[in-house]
């Protein structure tokens, strides 16, 4: 699996709330630092599970890989993960196939969450 070549007007900024499963982000941020795009997810290292609640990109940033390098972003340290999103917008289930043709892991919608997850 490559990681997508970062476009050099963004910066990505990651979140992380205490574990075990705490909830976390990937900021996407322009050159002024402005928030253009995020993706909320949590992971769970003790049952190896992830889970994507919700990625968005304003629309004219779009069509560049932002999203697919966020992706890409949260899954290089556990990619041997079981992985799941909330349920999908059909926008969603486009960018979420194409996810997993391109990493070939899974992103089953409404999939299983730990109890670590839920709070």
């Amino acid at each position: 699996m490559s990681r997508p070549a970062r476009s050099p007007a963004v910066h990505f900024e990651c979140v992380v709330e205490a574990p075990p499963a705490g909830h976390r982000a990937v900021l996407i941020r322009d050159a002024a630092d402005r928030t253009v795009g995020r993706l909320a997810y949590q992971v769970c290292h003790a049952c190896r599970l992830g889970h994507i609640s919700d990625i968005a990109v304003a629309a004219h940033w779009q069509g560049q890989g932002l999203a697919r390098h966020a992706v890409h972003t949260v899954l290089a340290p556990c990619a041997d993960y079981t992985w799941s999103t909330s349920r999908q917008s059909a926008q969603g289930r486009r960018f979420f196939a194409a996810m997993t043709d391109e990493t070939d892991v899974p992103f089953p919608p409404s999939g299983v969450r730990c109890p670590h997850m839920v709070r």
